[in-house]
């Protein structure tokens, strides 16, 4: 409980890069944090940001463009920076942040190469500062206790895992480009989540995937992808992963063991159920990851700021897992370009 206590009225002085997607899923999550001080927003499209803060009646907060970010990093007062930029900005963000001695939250991933991302993190050792990739699915509520359950051995010995992940909506094809790929952009969470939950590392993984879309095929990117690895307890992981789903965000998670099975659903959005002689309708799933997701993201940022306010905090997203899920994805992708299953073994850098 002292633990607890010791971070409770912390205050972080905080910079956020980027107001797009992630971006303002993060300014929202700030603003709702009451140990959370958001004192600059690093966005290119200035005006853009300050009719944001006029929208949300904030006051007392700079904007500067990414040009200007030098302003941010002599700013003393400046605990922490939040990188949610596009993805190829992500390293230099990182890298200045760090060398100014600000804690760094960054979306993954936090390099295009996996070399440079271990180059951040040891930046980070250098700096003495933590460098918090959000692998946001771990800090979601219900994923959270299926994890706790395998780790208490609660399902005996792990025989399956299987996770979708569906996304709703399509996501822009000016996105896509910029994504990494499926295999970096989405299935690497799945990736993450499996070998978290299961508290090791695969020794194959083999992936089948496919386009159904023109509009993705000629940006030669895939639609629909599923990841089989086998793990050296004899657990096997199988993830199916689409881009499109036209439901609501389909995202579920299921371990089965010797001793029984424990699953995560999608949260309907309301408890509203409409009971008729025909049929039983309940409401649907959350329209995308903001709103599947949202508790996740707010406890993410409290993980952060507790790393941020006490340095004795344990990060729970750390180098090994960045870089294994990273490997991994390269791994899938190789799979899928042979049509063979790839032998894995995590690689130091």
């Amino acid at each position: 409980m002292e633990e607890e206590k010791s971070t409770a009225h912390c205050r972080t002085v905080v910079a956020l890069c980027g107001l797009g997607r992630a971006g303002m899923i993060h300014f929202k999550g700030i603003r709702l944090n009451h140990r959370c001080q958001l004192k600059y927003i690093v966005e290119d499209e200035v005006e853009k940001a300050k009719r944001t803060l006029t929208t949300y009646n904030m006051t007392g907060v700079t904007v500067v463009s990414g040009k200007e970010f030098s302003v941010v990093l002599a700013d003393a007062e400046v605990q922490a920076v939040i990188v949610a930029t596009p993805t190829f900005t992500h390293e230099n963000f990182v890298i200045q942040s760090l060398r100014a001695r600000k804690a760094v939250f960054c979306e993954k991933p936090i390099a295009e190469e996996i070399e440079k991302a271990a180059l951040c993190y040891d930046e980070a050792e250098k700096a003495g500062k933590p460098l918090f990739c959000a692998f946001n699915r771990r800090f979601d509520p219900s994923i959270a206790r299926i994890q706790t359950k395998v780790a208490d051995r609660d399902l005996g010995k792990v025989h399956i895992v299987k996770t979708t992940s569906r996304d709703s909506p399509v996501p822009t094809i000016d996105y896509l480009k910029i994504s990494g790929g499926m295999f970096h952009d989405t299935g690497v969470h799945d990736l993450d989540m499996v070998c978290w939950i299961l508290d090791e590392e695969p020794v194959t993984v083999h992936a089948m995937g496919h386009v159904h879309s023109q509009a993705i095929a000629d940006i030669s990117d895939v639609d629909t992808i599923v990841l089989t690895l086998k793990f050296p307890s004899g657990a096997i992981s199988i993830s199916d992963i689409s881009r499109h789903s036209t439901y609501g965000y389909d995202q579920r998670v299921e371990v089965f063991g010797s001793n029984g099975m424990v699953q995560c659903n999608n949260p309907p959005i309301d408890s509203v159920a409409i009971i008729s002689e025909p049929a039983t309708m309940t409401s649907p799933a959350p329209y995308s990851f903001p709103q599947r997701y949202e508790q996740a993201y707010m406890l993410e940022l409290d993980h952060f700021v507790d790393l941020v306010c006490d340095p004795q905090k344990t990060l729970k997203v750390k180098r090994r897992d960045t870089l294994r899920a990273t490997q991994l994805a390269e791994a899938c992708h190789a799979s899928f370009m042979t049509g063979q299953a790839v032998s894995f073994k995590y690689k130091e850098y």
